[in-house]
């Protein structure tokens, strides 16, 4: 079940616009629910990736988990006080076991399809976009992004000027 937001009314405070996303997910979760199943997979785009947002007297710091992601996957814009991180995270394939010797008629190069049933699956793929609302203006031609070890750490100085600007990811 798709969530569509707005972005949020002026005078509304920042935690309220949280706790609204958080019931969001909440009610996306249980809604997703299959009877008899167990728990299903909610939709990507509504928890990923997860984000930290923390703030300085000179910056905005977002930090976002995209594991299995390189900075080219990777698309970052400000505009104002708005940051907009898309990306795709690709389908996640489990190798084939090798095949045995004596497995008789195979494929004629020792490989197998693979064949698989998900007992469980947590890990969202496809693609994402994830609008975040800054608690405050920054300077957007100043904004830096650097991606470590699957974390994505993105610090937005702070400045009274609020033009869009197009971010650029660098590798390690």
């Amino acid at each position: 079940m798709p969530i569509y937001r707005s972005l949020p009314r002026p005078g509304l405070d920042f935690p309220l616009v949280e706790l609204r996303d958080e019931l969001d997910r909440l009610w996306t979760s249980l809604t997703a629910a299959p009877p008899l199943h167990g728990w299903g997979v909610r939709p990507v785009s509504d928890v990923f990736p997860a984000v930290n947002i923390g703030e300085s007297d000179d910056c905005i710091t977002i930090e976002a988990e995209l594991p299995g992601l390189d900075a080219g996957d990777i698309d970052i814009a400000v505009n104002g006080e708005e940051l907009v991180l898309k990306g795709a995270r690709p389908e996640t394939q489990i190798p084939a076991a090798p095949a045995k010797p004596d497995a008789g008629a195979g494929h004629g190069n020792g490989e197998r399809q693979a064949s698989v049933t998900w007992h469980r699956r947590e890990r969202g793929t496809g693609s994402f976009e994830r609008r975040l609302m800054l608690p405050t203006g920054v300077d957007a031609s100043r904004v830096e992004a650097k991606l470590v070890d699957g974390v994505l750490t993105i610090t937005c100085p702070k400045a009274p000027e609020r033009q869009p600007h197009k971010v650029a990811v660098r590798a390690g």
